[in-house]
């Protein structure tokens, strides 16, 4: 009997060794697994982290090789008034393709044997693409006396359309309507230094924005970048995408700025631009103005489409080209539609040129899984900080604006 309990505890001695084994095994197992997925994270967010600072400094490049292309400015862009810049894709591939790229082959270059250019190995990208702020409506202009009346009109006339009207037949949080005028208003008022409404009626008042869930002040101070609007009464999506910035892929698109020199380039302004500056400079003594009526604003859309295609292949080489194309298009751009009298050509001079010195800088590097993006404002012909007398274009202008995503 003894001899048999000895075989039985045995046995269940062997069956718990057995169980215990099964046991470390599984938590070894998993324990390895863990290790494994810990390390293999560990790996890869070190690789994106070295992909990420590769990325920011392949965008950095980016704007630095497009500022370089800008300084050149003075040479090639202000003697002939094309927009080059509008190139740059091309210019700038050829550092970023070894062979050359794009523009290489336009001229005729081989540069296969050339040293320094290229991306190098792996998978790696470069993108940039740049933009003219002084082919934008420029709403920083509240407080410039007579420019700022000028900003107004043209926002007016920008938004008068009847086919605007559902955009202003809305109510807001408070229960009242906004206006056209409320909104130029507040546009105004936001930028401006003193706390007197825009038409000089009374004192701002800060009720709307102190009712808000999170409450904040005018800032009564210039706008330092466009999505600051956001923060003005009136100003929502629908308003964003009709008067600020349709298409947001496309920024030759957007409409308005806050770094332009107050100035529209018609060599290189779209027509949603140039649109409500023409209807502005057309409007008689009595404040009416052809655009009020739809086909006249049919036939001025036609011209300035027109104008786009023009001015692709012949740059104006004076704001005068361009209204004299506007009042005879049928003489000057081939186009056979009624001519639109500009009775302003005064003030057409006061907002119209052919130069631009303010440019954005959208950069994208990418490597790997990892993208960068650098949007750069410069001023290409901003003031030296030690001698005010020379510009600092050839050094590659100074930065207005730096944000990287």
């Amino acid at each position: 009997g003894e001899q048999m309990k000895g075989r039985l505890r045995k046995k269940s001695q062997r069956g718990v060794a057995l169980l215990m084994v099964l046991i470390d095994l599984t938590i070894l197992g998993a324990m390895t697994a863990d290790l494994m997925e810990s390390n293999d994270v560990y790996v890869a967010t070190t690789r994106n982290y070295g992909d990420s600072i590769q990325a920011e400094y392949l965008a950095r490049s980016g704007v630095n090789l497009s500022r370089l292309l800008l300084s050149f400015q003075r040479v090639t862009g202000q003697t002939i008034n094309f927009p080059f810049w509008q190139y740059a894709d091309m210019a700038i591939g050829m550092f970023v393709d070894s062979e050359g790229g794009g523009l290489a082959g336009l001229v005729g270059l081989d540069m296969t044997g050339a040293k320094g250019l290229g991306l190098g190995e792996g998978d790696m990208d470069l993108e940039v693409r740049i933009v003219d702020e002084d082919s934008k409506l420029n709403i920083n202009l509240a407080n410039e006396g007579r420019r700022r009346n000028l900003m107004v009109q043209q926002l007016t006339q920008m938004m008068a359309p009847m086919e605007y009207d559902p955009l202003f037949e809305r109510q807001l949080e408070g229960g009242d309507y906004v206006e056209r005028q409320n909104i130029i208003c507040e546009i105004v008022d936001w930028g401006d230094p003193d706390e007197t409404l825009c038409d000089e009626s009374g004192s701002e008042d800060p009720s709307f924005y102190q009712s808000l869930e999170q409450p904040y002040e005018r800032k009564n101070a210039p706008f330092d970048s466009l999505e600051e609007l956001h923060l003005v009464r009136g100003i929502g999506d629908d308003f964003w995408a009709a008067f600020v910035d349709p298409d947001p892929d496309d920024p030759d698109r957007r409409v308005m700025t806050v770094w332009g020199k107050g100035k529209i380039n018609v060599n290189t302004a779209p027509p949603a631009v140039l649109f409500p500056i023409v209807c502005m400079v057309a409007t008689d003594e009595s404040g009416i103005s052809p655009c009020m009526d739809p086909m006249q604003r049919i036939n001025l859309l036609q011209i300035l489409q027109g104008v786009v295609l023009y001015r692709t292949f012949m740059p104006f080489s004076n704001e005068q080209d361009f209204l004299a194309a506007v009042e005879n298009p049928e003489e000057r751009l081939f186009l056979p539609v009624p001519g639109f009298p500009i009775l302003d050509k005064r003030n057409a001079r006061r907002v119209l040129t052919t130069k631009s010195t303010v440019f954005s800088i959208y950069a994208k590097g990418t490597v790997g899984n990892v993208t960068r993006r650098l949007h750069v404002v410069v001023d290409m012909e901003g003031r030296d900080m030690i001698n005010s007398e020379q510009s600092v274009a050839g050094s590659g202008g100074s930065v207005l604006y730096w944000r990287m995503d």
